[in-house]
């Protein structure tokens, strides 16, 4: 049964296990490129996405 806020034809993502990153990231304009340092910790969060 579709919800309200679907859109027939549309894919809906629903998210159950969202864990907040603790990593320092400021909203910035333009490319943005991560420090080493902040790849690292993210790495540390995720590391079944290590390259």
């Amino acid at each position: 049964m579709p919800t309200e806020w679907a859109q027939p034809g549309a894919w809906h993502l629903v998210l159950t296990d969202i864990r907040e990153l603790p990593v320092p990231a400021d909203g910035q304009l333009g490319p943005w490129r991560p420090s080493p340092d902040l790849v690292q910790q993210v790495f540390q969060q995720l590391p079944g996405i290590r390259p």
